[in-house]
C-alpha cells in the first residue's frame, strides 16, 4: 500500500510541474489550429530543395502533432506535390515538438533543454530531408489538388470556439492516454529515488554517457510515446540518473519513431526515405545526448535532487497549483470518457478500416471520403476503426482507392 501511495505522490507533483504549461500549451495550439493550415502548410514545402525543407521545419516545429498523427498530414503533404525531402524533413522535426510539449519542457526541464531541444528539432529535420533529396531522387507527382484535411474544410462555427474545441478537446484526445501511461511510468521511476534503491541507482550512474544512451535510445525508438507524454519520464532520468543527455535522447527519439510509423513510412515516402529518416533520428539522437552529457550550462540548469525533495517533504502547493492540477485531470477525464463513437442509422453504411490513430486521422478520412460523389455524410471514429458513410450511387471502389491514397486499408 504504501508502495502505491509513494507512485501516486509522485504522480501528484508531476503533474502539478506540468499541468499549468500544458493547460497553456493546449490553448496555443486550439490557436495556431486556426491561424495555420495545413494548406499554407501544403502551398510552401513542394520543391526538392534546400527551402523547402527549412519551411517544413519551421511549418513543424510548433504543430501539436506526435509520431501517429503526423503520418495523415504527410500523407495530404504527398498527394499536394510535397517532395519526398521536405516530407522527410517534417515528420523528422515535428514530433519532437509541438507547442504544447514545448511548453512543458520549459516548466519542467527548464529553458537550457528547451533551447538545446530545439536546436537538435532543426538540424535533425534539415539533415534528413536534405539528405533524402540527395540520395532518393524518385518523384511522387500527385494530380491530386484537392485538401481533404480539417483545417481546410468549410465551417460555419466561430474561430474562438474551433480553437477551443481543438485545443481542449481534440488535443487532449489525442495524448490522453499515452500522457497517462508516462506520468504512470515516471511514477514508477521516482521509486528508485528511496534509499533501499540507492545502490542500484549509484552503479547506474557509474554507466558510461554513451551506454545510458543506447539504453534508453534501445528502449524509446520502437515504442509509442508523444513529446509530452516523455517529459516527466526524461525529468526522472535527469534527477534519477545525472544524465541530461539520456534525457535528451528520449525526447528526440521516443516521440519521432515507433514501429507503427516507421511501417506506415515506408508506403508514404519509400524505403529508401524511411531509412534516411530513422538513421537520422537515431545519430541526432546519440550526438545530442552525448553533446548535453559534456555541456555545463544543461548539466546546471536543473537542480539534481528538486524533484524528490518537492514530492516527499510535503511542500505548500497554493490554490492556484491546484486549481491548475484538477483543471488538467478534468480536461483529461472528460476526453478518456468522450470517446467519439459512429452514429450508424438505418439509411447509412458502415465500413471498417485499419491505420487510423488520431483524430487527425479521423479528418482525413471523413474529408476525403466527403468528396467523394454521391456521398452525403461521412463519421469516422479512430478508437473502433469504424466509418459511417451515408449516401447514393457511390462506388466501393472509389472509396477503397481514396484511402489507400490517404494509407489507410479496408478491413
Amino acid at each position: 500500500m504504501q508502495l502505491l501511495f509513494n507512485v501516486f505522490q509522485n504522480i501528484f507533483h508531476l503533474l502539478v510541474e506540468m499541468a499549468p504549461y500544458l493547460l497553456l500549451g493546449f490553448g496555443v495550439a486550439g490557436l495556431l489550429s486556426v491561424l495555420v493550415s495545413k494548406e499554407q502548410i501544403e502551398d510552401k514545402i513542394g520543391g526538392s530543395n534546400f527551402s523547402s525543407c527549412l519551411k517544413a521545419v519551421l511549418y513543424g516545429i510548433p504543430l501539436p502533432l506526435c509520431s501517429c498523427g503526423v503520418i495523415p498530414v504527410s500523407a495530404s503533404l504527398k498527394q499536394h506535390g510535397a517532395s519526398r525531402g521536405s516530407i522527410v524533413s517534417f515528420l523528422t522535426t515535428t514530433p519532437q515538438t509541438g507547442v504544447d510539449s514545448l511548453w512543458v519542457t520549459y516548466g519542467m526541464l527548464g529553458a537550457p533543454i528547451l533551447i538545446f531541444k530545439l536546436i537538435v528539432a532543426l538540424l535533425s529535420g534539415l539533415f534528413a530531408g536534405v539528405l533524402t533529396n540527395l540520395f532518393d531522387t524518385k518523384n511522387d507527382n500527385s494530380n491530386n489538388t484537392t485538401c481533404y484535411e480539417e483545417c481546410c474544410a468549410r465551417s460555419e462555427s466561430s474561430k474562438i470556439k474551433k480553437a477551443l474545441t481543438y485545443g481542449f478537446k481534440t488535443l487532449p484526445r489525442d495524448i490522453v492516454e499515452p500522457l497517462l501511461i508516462g506520468l504512470i511510468i515516471a511514477g514508477f521511476i521516482g521509486l528508485l529515488a528511496q534509499d533501499n534503491f540507492a545502490p542500484l541507482v549509484s552503479s547506474i550512474k557509474n554507466y558510461s554517457s554513451i551506454a545510458k544512451i543506447l539504453v534508453i535510445m534501445i528502449i524509446s525508438i520502437p515504442l509509442y510515446v508523444c513529446a509530452t507524454a516523455s517529459i516527466p519520464i526524461a525529468l526522472m532520468i535527469i534527477t534519477l540518473f545525472g544524465s541530461p543527455g539520456a534525457a535528451i535522447a528520449l525526447l528526440i527519439a521516443g516521440p519521432a519513431t515507433n514501429i507503427s510509423t516507421i511501417t506506415t513510412c515506408i508506403k508514404i515516402i519509400g524505403k529508401r526515405s524511411t531509412i534516411i529518416y530513422v538513421s537520422s533520428i537515431f545519430m541526432f539522437a546519440l550526438i545530442s545526448g552525448v553533446v548535453a552529457d559534456n555541456l555545463s550550462f544543461i548539466n546546471n540548469s536543473i537542480p539534481k535532487e528538486s524533484f524528490h525533495k518537492a514530492a516527499h517533504d510535503h511542500m505548500h502547493l497554493s490554490w492556484l497549483s491546484y486549481f491548475y492540477v484538477f483543471s488538467l485531470l478534468g480536461v483529461l477525464a472528460y476526453c478518456l470518457i468522450s470517446k467519439k463513437k459512429v452514429q450508424i442509422t438505418p439509411e447509412s453504411e458502415k465500413i471498417t478500416i485499419d491505420g487510423m490513430t488520431c483524430s487527425h486521422c479521423e479528418s482525413s478520412v471523413e474529408h476525403a471520403l466527403s468528396q467523394i460523389k454521391g456521398i452525403q455524410f461521412v463519421q469516422a471514429s479512430h478508437s473502433s476503426g469504424e466509418v459511417a458513410i451515408k449516401g447514393s450511387s457511390y462506388k466501393m471502389s472509389e472509396i477503397q482507392k481514396v484511402l489507400e491514397s490517404l494509407n489507410y486499408k479496408i478491413r
